[in-house]
C-alpha cells in the first residue's frame, strides 16, 4: 500500500498524540494511525519540547524527551530537520505571531506544502497553512 497522504504534526498534537489522544479528534487520529499516511514531525517539535521541559513548562513530557526517537518511531513518523530555506522562511514571514517553533512550523508547512495537524487558532489562520483538525 502507497502513501495517500503527509501530514506535518504541530508539537502540541504530537504531544497529545502520545500522552492524551483522547484531546485529538477521533478522525485525525485514525489519519494519523493510517498507514498510508506519511507522518512528519518538525525538528523544531523536539526544539520546543525540550526547550519547554527545562523551563518546567512541560513535567509530563519526561518520557518524550528521554525516547523521542522511539516515539517518533512508534508512530511511523519521519523528522523533517530544518533547511536553511526553511529558516529563511520563517525569518522573512510578515507575520505578527513571534514563537520560533510556529514560525518554523509554519514555514516548513509552506516549503515542504504540508498540512498541518494543529489545535492552534494562530496557524489556522495563517494564509499559506492547510491546517487538518
Amino acid at each position: 500500500m502507497g502513501v495517500t497522504s503527509s501530514l506535518l504534526l504541530d508539537t502540541h498534537a504530537l504531544l497529545w498524540v502520545l500522552l492524551d489522544p483522547d484531546r485529538v479528534p477521533d478522525a485525525t487520529v485514525d489519519r494519523i494511525r493510517d498507514p498510508g499516511t506519511d507522518l512528519v514531525v518538525s525538528a523544531a517539535s523536539a526544539w520546543e519540547i525540550g526547550t519547554k521541559f527545562r523551563l518546567g513548562r512541560l513535567h509530563s513530557a519526561q518520557a518524550v524527551v528521554h525516547g523521542y526517537a522511539e516515539h517518533l518511531r512508534r508512530l511511523r513518523a519521519r523528522e523533517l530537520p530544518i533547511s536553511s530555506q526553511h529558516a529563511l522562511t520563517a525569518g522573512s514571514l510578515s507575520w505578527e505571531h513571534r514563537d520560533p517553533f510556529d514560525r518554523m512550523i509554519a514555514a516548513q508547512c509552506m516549503v515542504e506544502t504540508l498540512p498541518l495537524v494543529t489545535a492552534d487558532r494562530a496557524l489556522a489562520d495563517f494564509p499559506g497553512v492547510q491546517v487538518v483538525w
